[in-house]
């Protein structure tokens, strides 16, 4: 794992940790509860949602596994970028959905799952399509799943302790006036919390975007996220918005992004001309620079730039 990755996450932990543990500490204070209990019930929450979501993740998607002789190039490239990284394969997943996009999910990656949907496979190229499994192949590698799905329970766990110290009955004004204090500031740490892992998660996308790019071409892969953004902003169908950080694109942002050329690409045939100057668009629009920041994804022309840059080095 690249240094820089590591310091990153290693601090972002850190920080989300320390405010979920703050905050049950000001709850056990208030409900005068043994921090052993807190810190039980904090390790219990985390590992309840390590333990079920990727059986939620399957319920809620509509999707069957690789049949044995179904696509052989795709199992190919998959086992191919595994064994070159020392990196166990993921069984693979098709996605019943329109809309082009690609993600993992798993308990460890050792039990990872890849998941590509029908629209990947129908609107991209063989090549773009196995630049876009490496990037997946690159978030198991990064453990990114197994961070992501412990990380985002601790926004999870501030609102709803938020929402419970704000409405439950109280047994007297003094302790009415310090619950609401409280729920306020889990309010708060439930704001900067999701900034926080919102910020992790794009973060790890650079990575994944570097590590797709040093195992196939950085060029595939740059095409391929254009064609996935410029598809999901044009599809109307709706993804399962629980995994939309295990996304190769977050599809809720993706139509924000082309909102200005969504009738241009709509045959997802995009020229060079075609793609400097949404990509120049991009740039230049300050509503897009902001909703990144609520995005669990780098802007698209970042990515593209970066990629590019990783080309000239390679």
């Amino acid at each position: 794992m690249p240094l820089k990755l590591l310091a990153a996450m290693c601090i972002t932990l850190l920080l989300l940790f320390g405010f979920l543990f703050g905050l049950l500490a000001a709850i056990g204070y208030y409900f005068e509860l043994s921090g052993y209990l807190i810190v039980a019930l904090a390790i219990f929450l985390v590992f309840v949602e390590w333990l079920v979501s990727p059986a939620l993740i399957r319920w809620t998607t509509n999707m069957r596994p690789l049949e044995r002789g179904e696509m052989p190039w795709l199992k190919d490239t998959i086992e191919e970028l595994c064994k070159k990284n020392k990196v166990h394969t993921p069984k693979i997943f098709i996605a019943y959905s329109g809309r082009p996009n690609s993600f993992v999910f798993g308990r460890t990656p050792g039990s990872a799952e890849l998941v590509v949907t029908k629209g990947l496979l129908n609107s991209l190229t063989k090549d773009e399509v196995r630049a876009v499994v490496a990037h997946e192949v690159g978030h198991i590698k990064h453990k990114d799943m197994v961070v992501m799905t412990v990380v985002g329970t601790i926004p999870v766990i501030a609102y709803f302790i938020a929402r419970f110290l704000m409405f439950t009955p109280k047994r007297d004004e003094k302790r009415s006036v310090g619950a609401v204090l409280i729920g306020i500031a889990a309010f708060f740490i439930y704001a900067v919390t999701n900034l926080l892992v919102l910020g992790l998660s794009r973060l790890r996308e650079y990575y994944s975007d570097r590590f797709g790019g040093e195992n196939t071409k950085p060029r595939d892969l740059a095409s391929g996220l254009a064609k996935i953004t410029y598809g999901l902003g044009i599809a109307k169908e709706n993804d399962n918005e629980s995994v939309r950080s295990f996304f190769i694109v977050d599809p809720l942002s993706a139509a924000g992004e082309i909102s200005k050329f969504s009738s241009e690409y709509s045959d997802l045939e995009l020229s060079k001309d075609e793609l400097k100057r949404a990509m120049e668009w991009e740039r230049k629009n300050p509503f897009a620079r902001i909703g990144e920041i609520f995005s669990t994804h780098p802007l698209t022309y970042k990515r593209i730039l970066a990629l590019k840059e990783l080309e000239k080095e390679l």
